[in-house]
């Protein structure tokens, strides 16, 4: 029994003998491949460092071979430098070494210390290097890269000779369709607007022109303003010595407006012969131009001279009562009678102008309309009147025809015009000394109330039978142009 136990222990000391002798010698052999190992890497290290010296040569790979050898004396043992040297022959026998490849670097720059780069270098550059901000900048475009200047000639230009036969289709335009024959085309005819067609629908035996006015008339001269437009003097240029007085009315979009403008056309278009007469109308652009007969001045002229006798006065009111008595025939109220739309013609007529303001007897007239010193009482208070107030009108012109001023002449105010005219007795003569029965026929004109005033045909009666009984002097047509005539010259 002892001597198993002694075998087994002797068997067991040698079993961990034996043990311990392959790990140590499992050990060794560890530490001499790892030390192979290593020796074959410092040995490709050290092989790579001397191609790059052969391949370089000079001081750097000199520099760099004491470096490795300085690193190997610091970090390998007398043993190791034995077998690392002995490794290092025999890798360096068998290297070959045109199989390495260079490093980028040497083949993108050559070293400085290098021979062959420095005489490659100064092979290929044969210009002498320049510094900075001395080079000499090549002329990339060249010589003839810009344009030069032609010389200036002058070009005639010729019309090329027409040729009618080009525009001639050979094949004629047809129609779309089954229709055998080309339809005519309908005929050109310029839309005209709803005034226009008002206008020619009252003046249907007048030209109505809606060309440019300026092409027919010629030598504007202003002798006067209306209501609605100035009063020019003109001449045709296609008649001889053919004047004419054109008013010039503005055309508003007011309907009320419009529809004045077309009552004086109309009332002017009549032909009486104590009323201004029409004789073309033009429609251009936003304007109406009425030519109508020139007059040699109106009574204002005259009164701007001097008064008018009695005589010359009593026929001028017999011939304006006609052309009101015509009137208000026909239904029309003037509502601006004075001196200044009274016109007086080269043989000694006598015509009524200026119907900018006439309106209609068939409708209630409340306006306040009219010149404020020759309106009638019940103008002046806004109540429903007609045509009488023209018969109170003709009395404050019969007193300015006279007296050379309206009365109330000096009154600026319209306020205490109007209260002077509501409130005070009718006016009558004041620097003028006609005869009693001028006085009478006044006081007969100027009556405050409308109902007691009388008509323009009673008056025109009553001094007709004042004439023909030798009450009132009256003057004749001659009588009156010779006395315009002289009045006129003398001022001229």
């Amino acid at each position: 029994m002892l001597r198993r136990k002694s075998s087994s222990i002797s068997t067991h000391s040698n079993k961990s003998n034996n043990g311990t002798n392959e790990n140590i010698h499992l050990r060794n052999n560890n530490t001499f491949a790892s030390s192979f190992n290593k020796v074959n890497g410092r040995a490709m290290i050290d092989a790579m460092k001397e191609t790059r010296i052969r391949a370089f040569g000079g001081l750097l790979g000199n520099k760099r071979a004491s470096l490795g050898n300085l690193r190997k004396s610091k970090s390998s043992t007398t043993a190791d430098n034995h077998r690392s040297s002995t490794r290092q022959a025999e890798m360096l026998n068998t290297m070959d070494l045109s199989m390495k490849r260079r490093s980028t670097g040497c083949l993108r720059r050559a070293s400085v210390y290098s021979n062959k780069s420095s005489k490659s270098t100064e092979t290929s550059n044969t210009k002498v290097w320049r510094s900075p901000g001395f080079y000499e900048i090549p002329n990339v475009f060249g010589s003839d890269c810009f344009l030069k200047p032609e010389p200036i000639s002058e070009k005639t230009y010729k019309l090329r000779s027409p040729n009618l036969q080009k525009h001639i289709s050979k094949h004629p335009w047809r129609p779309a369709g089954n229709c055998t024959e080309i339809p005519q085309l309908p005929p050109l005819i310029r839309a005209g607007n709803a005034f226009e067609k008002r206008v020619r629908k009252a003046l249907p035996k007048l030209p109505v022109s809606s060309l440019d006015p300026s092409n027919k008339y010629d030598g504007f001269k202003e002798i006067g303003t209306g209501v609605n437009g100035s009063v020019v003097k003109a001449q045709h240029r296609y008649k001889k010595n053919v004047f004419f007085a054109i008013k010039r009315c503005h055309l508003d979009p007011d309907r009320e407006d419009k529809a004045a403008i077309i009552r004086e056309l109309r009332i002017m278009a009549t032909g009486h012969t104590n009323l201004i007469r029409l004789r073309e109308v033009s429609l251009w652009k936003q304007e109406v131009w009425m030519a109508m007969d020139l007059e040699r001045c109106s009574v204002f002229a005259v009164l701007c001279q001097r008064g008018i006798p009695e005589q010359y006065t009593v026929y001028i009111t017999c011939e304006a009562l006609k052309g009101l008595a015509y009137l208000h025939s026909k239904s029309f109220i003037h509502r601006d009678i004075k001196c200044e739309n009274i016109l007086l013609g080269w043989n000694g007529e006598v015509k009524l102008a200026d119907f900018g303001l006439a309106t209609r007897t068939n409708r209630r007239n409340r306006e306040r309309l009219g010149t404020s010193k020759w309106m009638a009482p019940e103008v002046i208070r806004e109540q429903l009147y007609d045509e009488k107030i023209d018969m109170w009108s003709l009395g404050i012109t019969l007193v300015e025809m006279m007296d050379r001023v309206p009365p109330h002449y000096l009154i600026k105010d319209e306020t205490e015009l109007f209260t002077a005219i509501l409130s005070e007795p009718s006016p009558t003569f004041t620097y003028s000394y006609p005869s009693m029965y001028m006085r009478g026929l006044v006081a007969w004109l100027l009556d405050e109330t409308p109902s007691t005033r009388p008509h323009a045909v009673d008056v025109l009666q009553e001094i007709d039978d004042h004439i023909h009984s030798k009450l009132l002097k009256s003057a004749g047509p001659n009588d009156l142009a010779r006395f315009v005539n002289h009045v006129l010259s003398a001022s001229a």
